[in-house]
């Protein structure tokens, strides 16, 4: 379906009939796919809601409409468009920076928080950030050979050629002029992690693929560390996309935690379809 969402056509697919909801986010360009064969087994029991955001998938709109603020106030827009009062929020990748700020602006709506394989723009102390050139300058001449490049290095699982192809399908449906500004944008808003993060005492998931090349898992650890009630699960021999190249093994670790992390009254609490 397309949602009409601050002017704009926003795809989104909602799908399975619990009682409970959660909504995942997307990674930098990736769209819904990025999460959909994970989250197909967990509809069994769970409302699932997936949305392209802007400049991703189906969702077209002129580059100078993305912003890092407008990704998180589509989060809340997706939400009261499908009737979702309160549910378990996911971001996956860069989409962690938009999950992280968006359960910090309204932590009531959200009665669980999970971070696949990003940490957000957390800093550890002391440790200099890792610069990241943008697409634009990633090997090869092309759009799509940049995207090639990234998605070998995202996939060190043996047997993954056709989850290489998949991510490389994915991500060639944006741009190169949206890949360069989604990679590179800064919400407006500076935030002391540090202090802020404690303050968030819903359960909290994070999902790392031990070989992930762009996303250090010591900042996973940190985060992990700063969030009272949360779980670390790192995936061995994953890499960047264990959701893509292992759904069943990362379905099984998010049912586990919800199962026994979410209070039966406040799993009550979520939105079922309307």
């Amino acid at each position: 379906m397309f949602l009409e969402l601050d002017g704009n056509k926003v795809f989104a697919l909602s799908f399975g009939k619990g009682p409970r909801t959660i909504l995942a986010h997307s990674g930098w360009v990736g769209n819904f796919e990025d999460w959909i064969a994970t989250l197909a087994p967990l509809s069994e029991s769970w409302r699932t809601v997936v949305y392209d955001h802007r400049g991703a998938g189906e969702t077209k709109l002129p580059v100078e409409r993305i912003s890092a603020d407008a990704l998180i106030d589509d989060v809340f827009r997706v939400m009261d468009a499908l009737h979702i009062d309160r549910c378990v929020l996911g971001g996956f990748s860069r989409g962690t920076v938009t999950v992280l700020r968006a359960v910090l602006r309204q932590p009531d709506r959200f009665d669980g928080l999970m971070l696949m394989n990003g940490h957000g723009d957390v800093q550890i102390p002391g440790v200099s950030p890792v610069h990241r050139p943008p697409p634009s300058q990633w090997p090869g001449e092309t759009f799509r050979e940049h995207l090639e490049w990234f998605a070998d290095r995202c996939t060190p699982e043996p047997d993954s050629d056709h989850i290489k192809r998949w991510a490389v399908n994915i991500l060639s449906r944006s741009t190169p002029e949206v890949a360069d500004r989604i990679f590179t944008m800064r919400a407006s808003e500076r935030i002391d992690w540090a202090k802020r993060l404690p303050e968030l005492t819903l359960p909290a998931l994070l999902v790392h693929g031990e070989k992930d090349p762009f996303y250090r898992l010591e900042a996973m650890q940190y985060v992990q560390s700063l969030l009272p009630n949360s779980k670390l699960v790192v995936m061995e021999g994953s890499g960047h996309l264990p959701m893509m190249a292992r759904p069943m093994d990362v379905a099984k670790v998010i049912d586990d935690f919800l199962r026994y992390m979410v209070a039966p009254s406040t799993q009550g609490a979520n939105s079922s379809s309307p």
